[in-house]
């Protein structure tokens, strides 16, 4: 399975980050608990965040701790390059297995459009849930109690 995370999406949504007023402090968090969970999972991932507002005139990618984190080139928002990469995943997956990217973001617009290419949307809430749930299994994992 493949995830595509709208990172600042998540940051807005999610309760960890509410009080934190340092952005870079929140990315570092969400990739944290995101390399976490795709490390638990065996997913590959890409968490995106908007660059369009920044000044890079290139996409820049990042492997870091086993996930893709990827920041939008200027004029570039993060639903756009997701939009972008489904588009290009999509055609090369068999029909049957179309369902193995899954979006994950709040912005309505962006889940329609998504659906509309044929993958599976998660909401930022929905997301949340699975991260969380991944984590109860590492501290059961790590305290030896299956």
């Amino acid at each position: 399975m493949l995830y595509l995370v709208d990172g600042y999406n998540m940051i807005g949504a999610w309760p960890e980050f509410r009080g934190l007023t340092d952005i870079s402090q929140s990315r570092e968090l969400l990739i944290s608990m995101l390399a976490d969970f795709a490390g638990f999972t065996g997913d590959e991932l890409m968490l995106v965040f908007d660059g369009y507002k920044g000044d890079k005139p290139k996409t820049s990618v990042e492997r870091v701790a086993g996930i893709d984190v990827i920041f939008t080139k200027r004029s570039e928002t993060a639903d756009r390059f997701i939009e972008r990469t489904v588009d290009e995943r999509m055609a090369n997956l068999p029909r049957f297995s179309r369902q193995a990217i899954r979006v994950a973001t709040s912005d309505g617009m962006e889940q329609v459009i998504i659906l509309g290419h044929g993958a599976l949307r998660v909401s930022a809430r929905m997301f949340h849930e699975e991260v969380q749930e991944a984590e109860k299994e590492i501290r059961r994992y790590l305290q030896g109690t299956d």
